[in-house]
């Protein structure tokens, strides 16, 4: 699990149905500008729907749309989780 000393964790640590907002994206110039376009910026939630097994592709929601990422570009984008709501 990758998680640095500001509570951030790459995108693949995240669990089914959790939670998250960007705070960076990082690798060469090509694939930030990619993640871009397909709407993974910076301060954008996001919210893990997916994970495949054996390291296969994770399934996202971002901005009302669902998206596959395979799971080396996912581990490239780091999000700080938000906590679950709490009931009460």
């Amino acid at each position: 699990m990758l998680e640095d000393e500001n509570g951030l964790n790459a995108l693949t640590d995240l669990a089914e149905g959790e939670k998250g907002v960007i705070v960076k994206s990082f690798g060469g110039f090509g694939l930030v500008r990619r993640l871009a376009e397909m709407g993974l910026t910076p301060g954008v939630e996001v919210k893990l729907l997916r994970k495949s097994p054996f390291g296969g592709p994770v399934e996202i929601e971002v901005r009302g749309v669902a998206l596959a990422l395979g799971c080396g570009v996912a581990s490239k984008v780091l999000v700080r989780p938000l906590k679950a709501e709490s009931n009460g």
